[in-house]
């Protein structure tokens, strides 16, 4: 008894290591994405797209702590998507709105009665539906940003079997909080007119003094032409937050990824500028040529899945490693689980 005991720890303590592995990289990730947004001046010069994405970092930390490993991966590239944005609008001085997750159709909602019920979501997503439609992006922009991330993370925990009620109304109760003082300040704003809202300068005009002696003209010195500046390929490393696993000997994606995959999709379609290459890589059994073979082939399987989602495969390379850069150990199961599995590197060209 005490040694079946024994087994049964050490099980657990090596799922638990690679568990925390995985996640504690993924959480590394979103908080460089987030420290990457801040240095660009993204806080002042783009506050609505930098709230949103220390909301999605949040909530990856939060769903990390309750042991959803995809969910926390989901959130994380979703970080660096926004936190891509919000460099990208603190450059060009022009901040958008950006989409929220929808609600149910009325068959989907059917079969999700009981999970959308423990929440009243529909008031809030008009009470988010009604600050987007008036200007809460330049009048609460703060709130409004983080009231989305939360309200993302509640639909999807809704969405899910068998939601974590505990994280629902945590979530919920993060998203009411935050988009009431929203629209307080829009409300605020709208009565009393203010720059924000109606989109007037309020200009002041000094009184009017006697005209002084201009001074001498000063011619101005000629400016320089600008000097032209190349476009540098620089890479942001998406590796752990996107990394997927294979069955031994197997290069069929598994069906707990694809939530995975699809929040990468979407992250290169709204991110025109960014490139990817995906690269494959197995455990230690077998032959170095034939593993060399069966990394690739993953990392094709995932190309094609992206392929087929709509991204140009201009936009994607590819290479299979085999076995080499081992990240777990090749001595336990769930070691070369881990072993076997697709990263992704963003390779971005700066505009």
């Amino acid at each position: 008894m005490f040694k079946v005991l024994l087994i049964m720890l050490c099980l657990f303590l090596l799922t638990t290591e690679s568990y925390s592995f995985r996640v504690t990289q993924g959480i590394d990730e979103a908080q460089r994405a987030v420290i990457k947004a801040f240095n660009a001046g993204a806080k002042e010069k783009a506050p609505y797209l930098y709230a949103k994405t220390r909301g999605y970092k949040e909530v990856s930390y939060i769903l990390a702590s309750e042991a959803d490993d995809i969910g926390s991966r989901i959130f994380a590239i979703r970080t660096m998507n926004y936190a891509s944005k919000a460099i990208s609008a603190a450059f060009k001085g022009v901040e958008e709105l950006t989409p929220i997750e929808s609600l149910p159709t009325e068959k989907e909602e059917e079969k999700e009665e009981e999970n959308f019920h423990i929440v009243d979501v529909k008031d809030i997503k008009s009470r988010l539906d009604f600050i987007r439609e008036n200007k809460g992006k330049d009048c609460s922009p703060k709130e409004l940003g983080r009231a989305e991330a939360f309200y993302d993370a509640l639909v999807y925990e809704l969405a899910k079997e068998e939601p974590n009620s505990a994280l629902v109304l945590r979530f919920y109760n993060e998203v009411s909080t935050e988009s009431k003082i929203a629209e307080s300040k829009l409300r605020v704003a709208m009565t009393n007119e203010l720059e924000c809202y109606t989109g007037r300068k309020f200009i002041f005009k000094p009184p009017v003094e006697e005209k002084k002696k201009e001074p001498a003209e000063v011619k101005p010195t000629p400016k320089q032409p600008p000097t032209e500046r190349k476009p540098t390929v620089v890479e942001e490393p998406l590796k752990i937050t996107a990394r997927i696993h294979f069955d031994f000997d197997r290069y069929n994606i598994r069906r707990e990824y694809i939530p995975i995959l699809n929040e990468v999709v979407k992250t290169l379609k709204e991110n025109p500028f960014i490139k990817v290459r995906i690269e494959g890589f197995t455990d230690i059994i077998g032959s170095k040529e034939y593993n060399v073979k069966l990394a690739r082939k993953r990392a094709e399987a995932v190309k094609n899945y992206l392929v087929k989602k709509g991204i140009p495969e201009d936009k994607i390379e590819i290479v299979g490693f085999g076995k080499e850069r081992f990240i777990a150990t090749n001595e336990t199961a769930l070691g070369r689980l881990t072993n076997r599995r697709v990263e992704f590197i963003v390779i971005k060209v700066e505009e």
